[in-house]
C-alpha cells in the first residue's frame, strides 16, 4: 500500500492512488516566514520590504493582515513612482532553509513552499481593497502593467526557492474570491489575473516543481480555468462551491484539497464540540467528495470554539482511519 507521501504525489500528478489525502501530508515552508513579503514573523507585525505595514491579531490567528489606513499606492497609474520591489538577493535564503527544513520530512511528506500575496492580493493590499477593486474596472491597463511586474518579481524568487528549499510543490496564494463569489468579474479575472497565474505556473514547472493554487471563498465560476493555467491542485476547496459538480468537470485534471466547512458554521459556540463531532465531519466529506478521485481533505478549522492544533490533529487522524485504502476497495 502506498505511503502518505507517495499517495499525495500521485494525487497531485493525477495518477491512481490508494488513500484519501490530507493537508497534513504536506510539509510547509516559506509562506509567513518570508519577511520581504509579510513583514517580521511573530510579534505585533511590522513593515515588509515593499514598505507596507502588516498587523498581527488574534482574530487573524496570528497571521499578517494589511494595517488599516496604511496605503503605499494611492494612484494605480503612477505605480512606478510608489512601488519599490524587494531586492531578493539580500534575503537570507540559505539561513532560512537551514532554519525551516528540519521541521519537515521529505521522506514522509510532500514539501510545499508557500508564496503568499499573489498578484491580485499584492495589488489590492497596497491600495486597499476598495480602491484596488475600483482600479481593476477604471484602469485595467495600469493594473495589467503592475500585475505583470509583481508576477515577474515573484517568478524571480523561484530560482532561490528551488536552490535552497527544493520543494515538491510551490503554492501561489491569491484570494480573489469571498464567501459568496469573486471579488471581480470572471471576465476581469480571465483578462488580467489568469494570464499572470499561468505565467507563474509555467515558471514553477520549468524548475521541475508542481504548481498549486490557494484560493479561499467561492471562485467556482473560474475553477475550470485553473486546469488551463497549469495548476495541479486547488486549496482550500470550500463547500461554498459545488465541489461535486466541479469534481465531475475537472476532477481527473485538478486535485481538490478542501471540503471541510472552514469557518465551521455548524458549530454552536454554546455547545461543546467533541472529537466525535469532528470525526463525523471527516466521514461526511470523504463520502461526498472522495468518489471524484484526486481528493485531499483540508484538515483545519478557523473557529475559536475549537482548539486549532487539537482539531487539526483529530481531523487528520480520522482521515487516515477512514480514508486509508479508500480507492483500493
Amino acid at each position: 500500500m502506498m505511503t502518505r507521501r507517495d499517495n499525495m504525489m500521485a494525487i497531485l500528478n493525477h495518477q491512481s492512488h490508494d488513500h484519501i489525502g490530507s493537508f497534513m501530508d504536506y510539509g510547509s515552508v516559506g509562506g509567513d516566514s518570508e519577511a520581504f513579503e509579510n513583514g517580521p514573523a511573530g510579534g505585533s507585525g511590522g513593515k515588509d520590504w515593499f514598505g507596507m505595514e502588516w498587523s498581527r491579531t488574534a482574530s487573524g490567528f496570528g497571521g499578517g493582515t494589511p494595517a488599516p489606513g496604511k496605503i503605499i499606492l494611492p494612484d494605480i497609474t503612477e505605480w512606478k513612482k510608489y512601488v519599490h520591489f524587494p531586492d531578493i538577493t539580500k534575503y537570507d535564503w540559505e539561513g532560512q532553509a537551514k532554519a525551516q527544513m528540519p521541521g519537515v520530512n521529505k521522506k514522509e511528506q510532500v514539501i510545499v513552499y508557500g508564496c503568499w500575496n499573489g498578484p491580485f492580493l499584492r495589488l489590492v493590499d497596497m491600495m486597499s481593497m476598495v480602491e484596488g477593486l475600483v482600479a481593476f474596472y477604471e484602469e485595467p491597463e495600469a493594473c495589467e502593467e503592475l500585475l505583470t511586474a509583481i508576477t515577474d518579481y515573484r517568478i524571480n524568487t523561484l530560482e532561490y526557492i528551488k536552490k535552497y528549499f527544493d520543494p515538491d510543490v510551490v503554492t501561489l496564494y491569491d484570494d480573489f474570491a469571498h464567501e459568496r463569489d469573486l471579488f471581480i468579474s470572471p471576465e476581469i479575472y480571465r483578462s488580467l489575473i489568469s494570464p499572470q497565474h499561468k505565467r507563474f505556473a509555467d515558471a514553477v514547472k520549468s524548475y521541475g516543481m508542481i504548481p498549486n493554487k490557494h484560493v479561499c471563498g467561492k471562485p467556482e465560476a473560474v475553477v475550470p480555468d485553473f486546469v488551463d493555467e497549469g495548476y495541479a491542485a486547488w486549496e482550500i476547496a470550500q463547500p461554498e462551491n459545488d465541489l461535486v459538480k466541479l469534481g465531475k468537470i475537472c476532477g481527473d485534471k485538478l486535485a481538490f484539497i478542501g471540503g471541510l466547512d472552514m469557518q465551521a458554521k455548524w458549530i454552536n459556540p454554546n455547545v461543546p464540540v467533541t472529537d466525535d463531532d469532528l470525526r463525523a465531519r471527516v466521514h461526511e466529506c470523504i463520502d461526498k467528495y472522495g468518489p471524484a478521485g484526486n481528493y485531499g481533505m483540508f484538515t483545519m478549522i478557523a473557529n475559536p470554539s475549537v482548539d486549532f492544533v487539537h482539531g487539526m490533529m483529530v481531523l487528520h487522524e480520522e482521515v487516515i482511519n477512514y480514508g486509508t485504502g479508500y480507492y483500493c476497495k
